[in-house]
Formats: structure tokens, C-alpha cells, sequence
């Protein structure tokens, strides 16, 4: 096996890992401010409508005032998550995500089959320039990134170990005639 092809080939695969990664955090905190966006949004409406009710019954004109602020910074918050989906953004990094963690998992396939022999070396070049060529696709129409999805990747991948595994763990959710005993 070309010693360069494959260098070149784990590179590519470990930017996949840390791009499907990246998407996966970007996924998660735009949720986080979805949930945060719904709850301002409830919160607006319930002090606007709090406040013009206490206006109806109330003599003093602070409530007319009040009310006349939190009804502008409702709308303006209501145009604001129009404007703004963060729902939306947090959909299509997950649909990149999971689109990444399909190509991840045949550069697996590729990385197993070049340590068992079963690819010439033509094989392995073609099936390495479809897979950079499958990306290329899906880049093409996924999100741009966050450097702070990037960080919590990093921070996931190194710190956390996320995506990695013992072998007792492995062993945990395979018939006991598949463990690797170590």
C-alpha cells in the first residue's frame, strides 16, 4: 500500500470526523437558543398581556406606558424569530451531520479494507477520490460552521473521548462470541 495515499487518507478522515462533530454542536446550541427564543417569546407575551390587562383597570398612565414598550419589544422580538430561525439552522446542521457521519463511516470501510489488503492500489485511489468527491457535494449545501461548534467539537473529540470506545464497551453490545477480550 502507498504509505503517502494512505497518510492522506486518514487526514481527510479525520477532518471528516471533526466536521461531522463541528455540525453536530452547531445542531445542539442552535436547539439551545431555539428553546431560549421560545421561552423569551412566551415571557414578552405573558408580561404584554399582563400589563395591558392591569392597564384596563388600572387610573395610572405608567401601565399605558409600560404596556406600550413591552407590545414594541414583542413585535420587535416576534420580527426578530421570524427573521431569524434558529430552529431552521439547527435542522440543516443535522441533516449535515448525519449526511458527514455516512461518508465517516465509509472511510472506515476504506481504512479496513486498505489494512486487510482487499484493494489494489487503483481501487483505493478510486474509491478515496469518490469519497472526496461525495463531500464535495455535500459541502456544497450544508451551513458554514461555528468557531464555537468548533471549540466544543475539539473539546468533545479530545477531552471527552466522544466517538470512542473500550473494548469492554464494545464488548457490552455485541453477543459474547464477537468479544475482543483484553
Amino acid at each position: 500500500m502507498d504509505t503517502a495515499n494512505l497518510q492522506a487518507i486518514r487526514e481527510s478522515f479525520g477532518r471528516v470526523v471533526y466536521s461531522h462533530k463541528t455540525h453536530e454542536k452547531d445542531c445542539e446550541m442552535g436547539n439551545h437558543r431555539a428553546r431560549m427564543v421560545k421561552w423569551t417569546n412566551v415571557i414578552l407575551t405573558t408580561l404584554t398581556s399582563s400589563s395591558l390587562v392591569t392597564d384596563l383597570f388600572s387610573q395610572s398612565p405608567s401601565f399605558l406606558y409600560i404596556s406600550t414598550i413591552l407590545a414594541a419589544t414583542t413585535l420587535a422580538f416576534v420580527i426578530f424569530q421570524v427573521s431569524f430561525n434558529p430552529e431552521e439552522a439547527a435542522e440543516k446542521h443535522r441533516q449535515a451531520a448525519k449526511e458527514i457521519w455516512y461518508v465517516r463511516e465509509k472511510y472506515v470501510s476504506l481504512l479496513v479494507d486498505i489494512k486487510n489488503g482487499a484493494l489494489s492500489n487503483e481501487a483505493v485511489t478510486k474509491r478515496r477520490d469518490g469519497l472526496i468527491e461525495e463531500l464535495k457535494l455535500i459541502y456544497k449545501f450544508v451551513p458554514p460552521t461555528s468557531a464555537s461548534a468548533y471549540k466544543k467539537a475539539q473539546r468533545a473529540l479530545k477531552i471527552n473521548e466522544e466517538l470512542t470506545f473500550t473494548n469492554d464497551e464494545i464488548n457490552q453490545f455485541l453477543p459474547e462470541d464477537l468479544w475482543i477480550k483484553t
